[in-house]
Parts: structure tokens; C-alpha cells; sequence
């Protein structure tokens, strides 16, 4: 009966308790491991990876935006010299013309017409000029010697004078209708086609001096101390976002009209790819110097405030400041006097990773 007894406590029992006692180790090993895992999660969770910078002192570019119409410096609406039927057209819009260059011609056959008969007239007024001029001891080939009253009384009674006026008058007329480019550009607003009639008056199309640009911009009376004669701008066409073109101030018109604003206009001589119209968008800078500049993102709006984080030892330092200038990617700011808030150049702002930060919050730099 012991030997039976023995047997089973050493066989049965004795292995059955280890077994739990090994089973119920593991539970509180597994239960610390997920303790730690969880508690390490939560820190992961809770630390936020961030972008840092240190601010410094310098200059700061300020900016002033408007927006603003290209003109071209030199534009001529070319109009048709006569009533009379539109022969040729030569050029296409947008076609580039040389000064001189026939862009059109309209019919000359009344013209010419004309001219034979007043060239008839003339050499008949011609005859009767010398007859008058042999008279008083002089032919028409002496006009330098002939005295002033005597050329004049005998040219108004001959008709001569009438008659050359009306000659030349009728060849300059003939050249006229040749309808020429006064200066080199590009041609727009044609729309009479040949064989048209046109109106003396008329306009056939509009030069475009394509070599420089005027930029006219609006900006508020307060912004004036931005604008100087002679001072650079950047143009943008709002068709080409990522080109910037340089102009140079040329007027500012000495008026303030009834929305606060002042016109401004600008030179831009490089000129590829602008065209007459084009809606711009003008950029003025002014360098300022002893400022603490800061990219826009580093500023966050908390209560209606303006707020920025510092990064001290691992932690978020809330910081209230005041925005002075701004240009389209950075802010120059201060401290916030009201707030007893400190900024000092040397300190490391946060400037990526900051939107869901509050004072204090545990931060890790990227």
C-alpha cells in the first residue's frame, strides 16, 4: 500500500504540479510583455516627429502682390486713308512686320485717273507761268532769282501754283494706298477681307511693338513706401505661373482715386512669350534689415493669436508672437509683448509637424 502510494505521488503528482507552476510563470511573463509593449506603444504614440530650424537675424524680404495688364510700350491702330475698294491683304494676324512692310493696298484707278488729268493741268499752267515770268524778264527756271511778289502773282494767276499743290498732293495720295507698318511688330484686329469697301477712317488693323511691355498695377496708398522710381519688380503672366519677368518702375501717378489706390507702371523690355493684354501678377520687394524670419508653416493661429513652437529639450514650448512683414513663403516676427513670450535669435523653432502640438508635448526631431 505505501509502495503504491509512493509511486503515485512521485509518478503522477509531483509532475502535474510543475507543469502548473511552469504554465502560470509563462501567463505572468506574457502579461509583463504586453505590459512593457503597451506602455512602449503608448510612448511611440504620444512623441512627435518634427522639423526644426534655428532662427536667426537678417534681412527680410518684404513683399507687396498686386495684380496687373501688360500694354505694349508702342501700339498703332492703322486706319485706311481712303473710301475705296480693299485690293490685297498681305499679312495674317499675329504675323511679324518690318517698318515699311505693305500689309494691304486698295484700288488706285481713280487716283490714277486723277493724277493724268492734274498732270495735263499742269504742264498747261506751266506754259501759262512762263509766259508771265518772260514778261518781266524771268523764265520758271530762274525761281531763285525771280523776286518773291512777281513768282507769287504770276503763279496765282497762271494756276500754277494750284495746279503742282494738286499734282504732288495726288502722287502722295497714290502712295497712300498702300497701307504700310510704321514701325516693326506683330499685326492684329484684321477683318476686312480683298474686295471690301472700306471707309476712309476705318481702322485695318493694330501694331503691336512686341519688344516691350508696360505692366500697369494698382496699389494702396500705404504700400507706396514699397514703390520707388527706378526700383525692380517681378511680372508672373497668370498663364505661366512658374516665369517671371523683370520690369523697373517708370511712373507712379501722383493721384489716390476714390478706392484708396494708386496707379503704377513698370517696364519690362524681356519680353518672350508676352502678349498685349496679358492679366500679371507684380511682385515689389523691400529688404529689411534686423528681422527673424520664419517659413509661414511655422505659424500657427491658436484663440485668434499668432503662435509659433520652440523646441527645448525634447518638448514643445508654446510662444506667442506678432507678425511684422510677410512675403509669400516666410513671416519676420517677434515676440508677443503682451504674452511675456521669449524669442531670441539662436532658439530652434519648429517648423514642420506642429499642428497638433500643445505646450509641452513630447517631441523627437526628424
Amino acid at each position: 500500500m505505501n509502495r503504491h502510494i509512493h509511486y503515485l505521488i512521485r509518478f503522477v503528482l509531483l509532475p502535474a504540479v510543475f507543469m502548473l507552476t511552469a504554465i502560470s510563470c509563462r501567463q505572468q511573463d506574457g502579461d509583463q510583455d504586453s505590459e512593457s509593449a503597451f506602455e512602449a506603444a503608448a510612448q511611440d504614440v504620444f512623441i512627435t516627429e518634427i522639423d526644426v530650424m534655428i532662427i536667426e537675424e537678417g534681412a527680410f524680404s518684404r513683399e507687396l502682390l498686386s495684380n496687373g495688364k501688360l500694354r505694349a510700350l508702342r501700339k498703332s491702330r492703322i486706319p485706311f486713308r481712303f473710301s475705296e475698294e480693299l485690293l490685297k491683304v498681305h499679312v495674317l494676324n499675329g504675323q511679324y512686320v518690318r517698318t515699311g512692310e505693305v500689309l494691304a493696298e486698295l484700288c488706285r484707278e481713280n487716283l490714277e485717273r486723277q493724277l493724268a488729268r492734274a498732270t495735263i493741268t499742269r504742264k498747261q499752267a506751266t506754259l501759262e507761268m512762263e509766259y508771265l515770268l518772260l514778261g518781266h524778264g524771268f523764265n520758271i527756271s530762274d525761281s531763285l532769282r525771280v523776286p518773291v511778289h512777281i513768282w507769287e502773282m504770276a503763279g496765282i494767276s497762271s494756276g500754277y501754283l494750284d495746279a503742282r499743290n494738286q499734282y504732288k498732293n495726288l502722287r502722295a495720295d497714290l502712295e497712300r494706298t498702300r497701307v504700310t507698318a510704321p514701325f516693326s511688330g506683330l499685326i492684329s484686329g484684321i477683318e476686312n477681307q480683298p474686295h471690301e469697301q472700306v471707309t476712309a477712317g476705318n481702322i485695318f488693323g493694330t501694331l503691336i511693338d512686341n519688344t516691350a511691355f508696360i505692366a500697369e498695377f494698382p496699389v494702396m496708398e500705404n504700400e507706396l513706401p514699397l514703390i520707388d522710381l527706378g526700383g525692380h519688380v517681378q511680372v508672373v503672366p497668370f498663364s505661366r505661373p512658374g516665369t517671371f519677368y523683370n520690369g523697373t518702375i517708370k511712373s507712379i501717378d501722383p493721384v489716390v482715386d476714390e478706392n484708396g489706390l494708386v496707379r503704377i507702371t513698370a517696364l519690362i523690355t524681356d519680353t518672350e512669350g508676352l502678349l498685349d493684354g496679358m492679366n500679371v501678377r507684380v511682385i515689389a520687394r523691400q529688404e529689411i534689415a534686423g528681422q527673424m524670419a520664419v517659413p509661414k508653416p511655422a505659424v500657427l493661429y491658436r484663440d485668434n493669436l499668432e503662435v509659433l513652437f520652440r523646441y527645448e529639450n525634447g518638448e514643445s514650448v508654446w510662444t506667442y508672437v506678432n507678425i511684422l512683414y510677410e512675403n509669400s513663403t516666410h513671416y519676420s516676427v517677434i515676440a508677443n509683448p503682451d504674452r511675456v513670450a521669449s524669442l531670441q535669435p539662436g532658439d530652434t523653432v519648429i517648423i514642420g509637424g506642429n499642428m497638433n502640438l500643445a505646450h509641452g508635448s513630447a517631441v523627437n526631431i526628424r
